[in-house]
């Protein structure tokens, strides 16, 4: 190869005897595909470098979201305010983004992994002739794996975007509910846990009956007593919705933990001899984990004292509380 020492690239000029003399053999022996070889294997390291890069940078940006989300939810305010109302639904998002970026992560770490050990192949000059790399029918190019873990991770990004949007609107729908429930928490129609604690067994029946009528339900049964056959309180709801209630009051000086035994018993009458749409157990103390398996399986709603606060103390309808709609299939709206 004759050099043109005025052309746009030209060797450096190299003062080592022996390393003039080997560059100038090589170069005197390259042909077309020799420098085409060369040449694509420089911009394949270079494109596999800048994709290694990016996936770095990516995965630092998840990293510095992770710890920003972990001393946000340390923290004991949030937008200027302490959360007392909405603290564990807001831990609940925080827990959940936190989760969702921590699986991200798994992601590109394990995308970055496969795509530095492709570089590393990539960027070793290999020890047969390079332009045999690239003769006709080869298609093995580390360069195709790093590409393919930029292609599985490069929606990362837009997945983030996205779930942070969804993140920053329940916090916004938690601000009104927080306040919300301060106002309520305030006024004279709430009932403290500690209040509540007061009450006799048919003082708090009566309570029950209470707030399904202020969630707007019809009574039609205010309390029980010999012969309620288990059902406590029965009122309906406007889309005629039949909700039987059992109510497991604890004193202030015994911890009531309902079982599931007490559960099995009032789903055997529940909807066999009081025709319940909707059974529904309210106690202000807590149920049993084998309880609140067997309520989960036989479709029946449980109030524990963490809901019974949202319902009563709160002011959150029974529909938020237990997770039911305010109309049936047949009423709602097409």
């Amino acid at each position: 190869m004759i050099i043109d020492r005025t052309a746009r690239v030209v060797p450096p000029r190299y003062p080592d005897r022996d390393v003039r003399s080997r560059i100038g053999d090589a170069l005197g022996k390259a042909d077309d595909a020799d420098l085409l070889a060369a040449y694509l294997w420089v911009q394949e390291v270079s494109i596999g470098r800048e994709a290694c890069t990016a996936l770095r940078r990516q995965r630092d940006a998840l990293r510095e979201n992770l710890q920003r989300l972990g001393s946000l939810k340390s923290t004991s305010h949030f937008r200027g305010r302490t959360w007392d109302f909405t603290r564990a639904e807001l831990d609940s998002i925080f827990d959940a983004f936190i989760k969702t970026v921590n699986d991200e992560l798994d992601l590109i770490d394990g995308s970055l992994l496969q795509a530095s050990l492709a570089f590393e192949e990539l960027s070793r000059l290999p020890e047969e002739d390079l332009s045999t790399r690239y003769a006709p029918g080869r298609v093995d190019s580390p360069l195709n794996t790093i590409a393919e873990q930029w292609d599985e991770i490069a929606p990362s990004t837009e997945r983030f975007a996205a779930m942070n949007d969804r993140a920053l609107a329940e916090v916004e729908r938690l601000t009104v509910v927080d306040d919300r429930r301060n106002v309520f928490a305030q006024s004279q129609k709430s009932y403290s846990l500690r209040r509540i604690q007061e009450l006799d067994g048919k003082d708090f029946e009566i309570l029950v009956a209470w707030l399904t009528q202020r969630d707007g339900m019809k009574v039609i049964r205010q309390h029980g007593g010999t012969g309620d056959r288990g059902a406590d309180v029965i009122s309906q709801t406007p889309d005629g919705r039949r909700v039987v209630v059992q109510c497991k009051q604890t004193s202030r000086s015994a911890k009531h933990l309902v079982t599931s035994t007490n559960v099995q018993t009032f789903n055997g009458t529940a909807r066999l001899e009081h025709k319940a749409d909707i059974a529904l157990m309210v106690t202000n103390g807590t149920f049993s984990d084998p309880a609140r398996d067997f309520a989960n399986d036989h479709a029946i709603h449980l109030i524990g004292a963490p809901e019974l606060e949202r319902w009563a103390a709160w002011g959150d309808s029974l529909y938020e509380v237990v997770g039911i709609s305010r109309a049936s299939a047949l009423e709602a709206p097409a």
